[in-house]
């Protein structure tokens, strides 16, 4: 989610909430604010064979155009291959999520490795997301690793339109010694079956003084096609050019623009309904 240098070479890069301000899958990590549409009411689907009542893995993969995180280029404005596993119990689940990444220029390519746990509870039209994810990185000096408490709330104010929220709290900001702060919010409008419209904003907080808080924001479009789903949206930041260079390691890191996404999807209890195995 957030990625981040160490902050005695840069002040530390903007930390993560599971908005991709997320495009999230499925079970994707949803770092951004992207409310999700509600579930079909459909009878609640069989367990993978041999496995307890209950519990259903999801997994996936994702090729995009950049690897944004808050607005700013998390891989060099470069292309970018993800992909995740998420086992899940009633409303536990666990996600481990990974993605190629690049800071600088001087600092070695390597993966970022996002491991979450949490609870998704649904109260009526409120659904929730309460959990905690801890950045790893590879190798290990690409960036500290460090942790984010979160929580996520999305509203149904009908079944074509959705309304979220999210709040990432990092106690020891990319180590630093220092909070970070995260929050966002945005609105999701299902336009047909296929094709939704989303919106959000988000702001970054730093406990420390000399870090540079941002302003992001971005808007989108996206079809969904059996288990592929195609995204395209925008992105931007009030950060200039000599505070994108601290924040990302490129000057135009943080700048405008279009982003496209195509990702995959799919659950084990879904292809066990359908016979596959």
């Amino acid at each position: 989610m957030p990625r981040v240098k160490c902050w005695r070479t840069l002040l530390p890069v903007a930390a993560v909430f599971p908005m991709l301000l997320w495009a999230e899958g499925a079970a994707a990590r949803d770092e951004a604010v992207e409310p999700q549409p509600p579930a079909a009411e459909t009878p609640e689907p069989a367990a993978p064979a041999g496995a307890p009542a209950g519990f259903d893995l999801a997994f996936g993969a994702a090729f995009t155009s950049d690897y944004i995180s808050r607005g700013i280029t998390l891989n060099g404005n470069q292309p970018t291959v993800q992909g995740y596993i998420e086992p899940s119990y009633g409303l536990f689940y666990a996600n481990f999520w990974a993605s190629n990444t690049q800071f600088d220029d001087g600092t070695p390519k390597g993966a970022e490795i996002d491991v979450t746990g949490g609870i998704r509870p649904k109260f009526g039209d409120l659904s929730l997301n309460l959990g905690y994810v801890q950045y790893f990185y590879a190798p290990e000096e690409v960036s500290p690793t460090y942790g984010e408490v979160f929580g996520k709330a999305d509203y149904n104010i009908s079944d074509k339109f959705i309304v979220g929220t999210r709040v990432f709290f990092a106690p020891d900001f990319s180590q630093t010694g220092k909070t970070a702060t995260f929050v966002a919010g945005g609105a999701k409008w299902l336009l047909t079956k296929n094709f939704s419209l989303y919106a959000g904003v988000g702001y970054q907080f730093f406990e420390d003084p000399h870090a540079f808080e941002d302003l992001a924001w971005t808007a989108g479009l996206t079809y969904t096609w059996k288990t592929l789903t195609f995204d395209v949206r925008y992105w931007d930041t009030n950060l200039t050019d000599n505070e994108c260079v601290v924040r990302s390691g490129f000057a135009d890191g943080c700048n405008a623009r279009v982003v496209g996404t195509i990702s995959w999807d799919l659950t084990w209890s879904k292809l066990m309904s359908h016979g596959l195995f």
